[in-house]
């Protein structure tokens, strides 16, 4: 019993980074613009693909192939952005904009990216990448973790640790993260918000498409990949929609949770598993895990 009890978390750990990347997607998004982007789960798939293209038919080495994806990824999250977002909020220095419309931009792009990857023959198959990484497994005493495992864990952190230096100690970040807490008083001090707000969107759509590269080998390819964005919600309500920190522990808490339900109680309960723990989480701190205190404002 003991064994099942370490290899669900180590497990869970697993597949709670890939739900981690997805969530710090949605909420540095969130965070810049205060809309919900319900087009992350198509990014993901989109980049998947992409990576599926730079290596089936350019024939490219696998980091080469990150690489693209990644920039790939993000380019279209920074073009959807100026030419959708920017036209629909008018003056995005205010927050006088209605966020609806905004979001239901999100839900149309999603459509849309589907659409386009439906229209692509090869697409039709179902597909898997060839792992990042290859070789015998990894002993953890009674553990067992592929190479691939260690993998997503380490991009994992790694993309923590350089999202954490690039908003505290880069100046372009710090611009970032003024233009997140008040638009307005940014622009006054010079700082292009229009030029930030599309960053933010360049980086989560790159990390989004990083996502999607690492997923790939772990879950069958289609165009309706993109449901997995729905545990990146998750693991960001859990873990506090405004905390980076609390995306990667949200995440992995419910990797591990999902894997417990799994084995202790029945494999067909893992689907519902989600939204139990997040009625829990709100139930008992709405806020999340590591998220800021809800306060009243004057209006």
């Amino acid at each position: 019993m003991s064994f099942l009890v370490w290899q669900a978390i180590a497990s869970g750990i697993v597949t709670g980074c890939v739900y981690a990347l997805v969530a710090l997607a949605l909420v540095i998004v969130f965070k810049s613009t205060d809309v919900v982007n319900f087009a992350g789960g198509e990014l993901v798939m989109v980049g998947a693909y992409v990576g599926l293209l730079c290596i089936v038919h350019f024939h490219l080495n696998y980091l080469v192939m990150i690489a693209i994806a990644v920039v790939t990824i993000a380019a279209v999250g920074a073009l959807f952005e100026r030419l959708s977002l920017n036209t629909i909020a008018g003056r995005r220095y205010s927050k006088d904009a209605a966020l609806v419309p905004l979001i239901v931009a999100t839900v149309a792009f999603s459509f849309m990216l589907k659409g386009i990857v439906r229209v692509v023959p090869y697409t039709e198959e179902v597909r898997r990448l060839p792992p990042l990484a290859t070789g015998r497994p990894v002993f953890i005493g009674d553990v067992v973790l592929s190479r691939q495992d260690l993998a997503i864990i380490g991009v994992t952190v790694i993309v923590m640790l350089a999202l954490s230096w690039f908003f505290n100690l880069t100046v372009m970040g710090k611009s970032l993260r003024a233009t997140c807490q008040n638009p307005r008083a940014a622009a006054l001090v010079g700082i292009p918000v229009k030029r930030m707000r599309m960053l933010a969107w360049a980086i989560s759509a790159g990390i989004s498409g990083l996502a999607g590269v690492l997923l790939a080998p772990k879950l069958l390819m289609t165009p309706d990949m993109g449901l997995v964005v729905m545990l990146a919600f998750a693991a960001a309500i859990v873990g506090g929609f405004t905390s980076l920190v609390g995306c990667v522990v949200g995440g992995i808490v419910l990797g591990i949770v999902q894997n417990f339900v799994g084995i202790f109680i029945s494999p067909q309960a893992i689907s519902v598993t989600p939204f139990f723990v997040i009625m829990i989480v709100l139930m008992l701190r709405p806020q999340g895990l590591f998220g800021e205190p809800i306060k009243a404002k004057k209006v």
